[in-house]
């Protein structure tokens, strides 16, 4: 493929990528190809990392960073953005990316998918070359499950494996409190350990009647779970504990976050989330949050 040349107006920018909590997750099923469909509600929080994007000389991308829980090769999902866009804009440049973690890793938050959209959406602004919406869906996909929602961001219905993207009207404003107890569950062994059998329950409901504003959004505690939970549990009884203990400090809706290991709190004040943040913030890593629009 023979790539284009183009005059680089800028030599760096800056993106934030920021985090997302599950409001409710379904596994609905297997599918031949080994993926998951699956239902679920992402709702983008003001957590975020930093995403810088520098202009090399030379063609090869960098990664750099301080947080050492990262790759810093071809195996770093934002390496790997960087390519699928240089391919697919027949642009030619080298790239510094710099990432400064705020988002724990391995923690349900999406922290890796929210930082390979970053470098998507600074690329087209770096390079000054905005890719099709299909093609750089599609791009999105093929790094992860869940990066198409944050080319969007917002609230979002998600179906399929999480790829299929339905931004609504955002929910009422909340108070997050984030409870991160340093254990990090790899996706991949939740989806394989996953049992059908653990799932069954009379309150579940289709997420979409949610958004559709029919049940009550400070009711969610009855009708909403994470399917993921009870394997998650299983193996790390902790995790139960935080949650139990979010709601006897007042959240209206205790829950895991993806896969986890976070495990979060929604508050309709800022007093009891900040009185919660600060009991949880003794043993674990603990952030207060709101809800991005």
């Amino acid at each position: 493929m023979n790539r284009k040349y183009t005059v680089i107006l800028l030599k760096e920018i800056i993106e934030k990528a920021y985090a997302k909590i599950n409001i409710g997750l379904k596994i609905i099923s297997k599918r031949p190809d080994g993926y998951h469909d699956l239902e679920t509600i992402f709702q983008q929080i003001d957590l975020c990392d930093t995403i810088k994007l520098s202009i090399r000389k030379s063609n090869d991308i960098v990664i750099k960073s301080d947080n050492k829980n990262i790759p810093l090769d071809e195996n770093n999902i934002c390496h790997k953005a960087a390519l699928l866009f240089r391919a697919a804009s027949g642009l030619d440049f080298g790239l510094t990316i710099h990432i400064q973690k705020e988002i724990p890793t391995g923690a349900g938050l999406g922290g890796g998918s929210s930082n390979a959209a970053a470098v998507l959406l600074g690329l087209e602004k770096l390079m000054a070359y905005k890719l099709p919406e299909k093609r750089l869906n599609r791009i999105a996909r093929d790094l992860g499950a869940d990066v198409p929602f944050f080319l969007v961001g917002g609230t979002a219905y998600a179906e399929g494996i999480g790829d299929k993207i339905k931004t609504v009207r955002p929910f009422p404003d909340f108070f997050a409190v984030l409870v991160y107890p340093n254990i990090e569950i790899s996706s991949a062994w939740a989806y394989k350990n996953f049992n059908f059998n653990l799932t069954k329950t009379k309150k579940i409901i289709k997420l979409s009647r949610i958004i559709q504003n029919r049940i009550c959004f400070s009711d969610l505690k009855d009708y909403v779970e994470n399917d993921f939970e009870k394997i998650v549990f299983a193996k790390y009884p902790e995790l139960l504990k935080i949650k139990e203990l979010l709601y006897r400090k007042g959240a209206f809706l205790a829950m895991m976050s993806g896969s986890g290991s976070t495990i979060f709190g929604l508050f309709t004040g800022s007093e009891k989330a900040e009185a919660a943040r600060k009991y949880f913030s003794e043993k674990y890593k603990c952030f207060l949050t709101q809800p991005k629009k």
